[in-house]
C-alpha cells in the first residue's frame, strides 16, 4: 500500500532505523540485507526531504525531523498490528526474533543462562541480547531500542516524569542481601556481629568501576564501615576473590545460592537492618498489545520462578 508516494513497508525499516540509529542493527532487528536497510533509508530520506541520521563523531545521530517520527512511527505499527489478526497470534517455536534486555548485573548473571537454555527449548530462533543498565536506559525503552529493563524501581522512576503513561511494571522477584565469606574463612560460626563484620576486609563491586551497588549505599549510612580492600568491576569477580581469600562482602542471597559452590563461597545473615531487593520488570506501555512480547514476558517470570524453587 502508497500513501502520498510512501510505500508502508518503509515504516517497518523506518522505526528500526531511528530505534537502532544504525544501519546494520536496523537490518539484524527486522531480518534484511544491510544493502536492502541502506536502500530503504535512501528512499525514507527522499520522502521525507531530512536525512533522519546524521554522523555526530563517531555516532550517528536522529536529526530533530528523525526525533520528531519516532514515536508517531511506533504508535502506527502497533495499531496496524493491532488490526491484523494475523500478526496477533505468536507462535514461540516459529517466531524469528530479538529482544533487548537492559538488566542490573545481578539479575544479568542469574537470568541470562537459563533464559538462553529456555529459548533453545522453546524458541530457537528467537534470540535475547543482555546488555548493561546505564543512564539512559527509560530513554532506550521509549525509544524501542530495548524491550525490557529489570532493576529496582529507584533507578527508573529518578529519570521518568510520565512513569504511570508510558511505562509499565511488574514484580519479578524479591531477594534479599547476605555476607558472603569463603568456606575456608577463619571465622567459622554460623552469625557475625557488627563489629566482628566491620573488623574484616572487605569488598566493594563497583559496577563499571564507577556505580556503587545498593548494598554499598546503604552500608555507608551505618555508624561504621568495613575498611575497603578491593573495588571490583562485577559480581563474578567478587565471589571468586571473597572465594579464595579472607574478605568479605554484601551480595543477593539468590546470586549466592546460585554460584557459591562454584566459588567456594558461604553465606551469613547481614548483622544490621537492610529493606529487601525488590527487582522490577519495565517495558512500554505500547508493547501491551504485542502477543510476541507477553510471551517473553511470561517466561521471564517462569525463569525467575525455577530458579527459586
Amino acid at each position: 500500500m502508497h500513501l502520498q508516494g510512501l510505500d508502508l513497508n518503509l515504516l517497518v525499516a523506518l522505526d528500526a532505523l531511528l530505534s537502532e540509529k544504525n544501519v546494520t542493527r536496523a537490518a539484524e532487528r527486522i531480518n534484511i540485507s544491510q544493502p536492502g536497510m541502506s536502500a530503504a533509508l535512501q528512499k525514507l530520506r527522499y520522502f521525507f526531504d531530512d536525512p533522519l541520521l546524521e554522523r555526530v563523531g563517531r555516532n550517528m545521530e536522529l536529526t530533530n525531523r528523525g526525533r520528531m517520527l519516532a514515536e508517531p512511527t511506533k504508535l502506527i505499527l502497533s495499531q496496524i498490528r493491532d488490526l491484523n489478526e494475523e500478526a496477533r497470534r505468536f507462535e514461540p517455536s516459529e517466531a524469528s526474533r530479538i529482544f533487548r534486555i537492559a538488566a542490573t548485573t545481578f539479575c544479568a548473571e542469574i537470568l541470562a543462562t537459563p533464559l538462553i537454555r529456555k529459548l533453545q527449548e522453546l524458541a530457537p530462533r528467537i534470540s535475547v541480547q543482555f546488555e548493561d543498565l546505564s543512564n539512559d536506559t527509560v530513554r532506550r525503552i521509549s525509544d524501542g531500542q530495548i524491550d525490557f529493563a529489570i532493576t529496582i524501581s529507584a533507578r527508573i522512576i529518578e529519570s521518568f516524569d510520565n512513569l504511570s503513561e508510558s511505562l509499565a511494571s511488574e514484580k519479578l522477584f524479591t531477594d534479599r542481601f547476605v555476607v558472603a565469606i569463603s568456606r575456608d574463612h577463619r571465622f567459622s560460626g554460623d552469625a557475625i556481629s557488627f563489629d566482628e563484620f566491620c573488623d574484616m576486609p572487605y569488598i566493594e563491586t563497583r559496577f563499571a568501576g564507577v556505580i556503587a551497588g545498593v548494598s554499598e549505599q546503604l552500608l555507608r549510612q551505618q555508624p561504621r564501615q568495613p575498611h575497603v580492600c578491593a573495588w571490583l568491576p562485577n559480581f563474578q569477580l567478587t565471589l571468586d576473590a571473597i572465594g579464595q581469600t579472607n574478605m568479605v562482602t554484601l551480595l543477593p542471597s539468590l546470586l549466592v545460592e546460585l554460584k557459591g559452590d562454584r566459588y567456594n563461597v558461604r553465606t551469613l545473615p547481614v548483622p544490621f537492618a537492610m529493606p529487601d531487593l525488590e527487582e522490577r520488570l519495565f517495558w512500554h506501555t505500547r508493547n501491551n498489545s504485542d502477543p510476541g512480547h507477553s510471551w517473553m514476558s511470561s517466561l521471564l517470570r517462569n525463569v525467575i520462578t525455577e530458579l527459586m524453587i
